[in-house]
């Protein structure tokens, strides 16, 4: 079994809420958005120190497939998926990422965010969501998330 993480776009009540839980919400200006998929490829083929494998329609559902290059239990992995795709990679999209390692996940949504603003990462464990900005250090998110410190990577 393997968690499931939601990404969802930053706004004022999921805020409120992330502060009401304890949680860090950076200061920005301007509205949240979802990625588009040319922002998805675009990111994760960035990813140069791993392997990544696309798949799209019709064939498949529109994922990223992201690993190491030789032994997937010690190097990262996960799978993203884009909820829903319409066939316009320039439309923004839900996200979904389908298990894998946390410490990725954080890198890819910072990464993502430079794009389209604070994203939030929700775990399907009932662990307190994060929040994500472009200026976020990975291992300083990693270190203070609730959800990262259950033994996951």
């Amino acid at each position: 079994m393997g968690v499931l993480y939601t990404i969802v776009p930053l706004d004022e009540s999921l805020a409120a809420y992330i502060r009401d839980v304890g949680g860090v919400v950076p200061q920005w200006s301007g509205p949240s958005r979802n990625p588009t998929p040319q922002e998805v490829r675009a990111v994760c083929g960035e990813l140069s120190d791993l392997k990544v494998t696309m798949y799209s329609p019709p064939e498949h559902a529109w994922q990223i497939m992201i690993e190491g290059f030789h032994d997937a239990d010690d190097e990262p992995w996960t799978l993203l998926n884009v909820f829903e795709f319409n066939g316009d990679e320039t439309q923004p999209h839900a996200i979904w990422f389908d298990k894998g390692w946390p410490s990725l996940i954080l890198r890819i949504v910072r990464e993502l965010s430079a794009h389209c603003g604070p994203l939030v990462i929700v775990p399907d464990t009932g662990c307190n969501p994060i929040v994500v900005s472009a200026h976020d250090d990975v291992a300083k998110l990693f270190a203070t998330w609730e959800h990262t410190r259950e033994g996951d990577r």
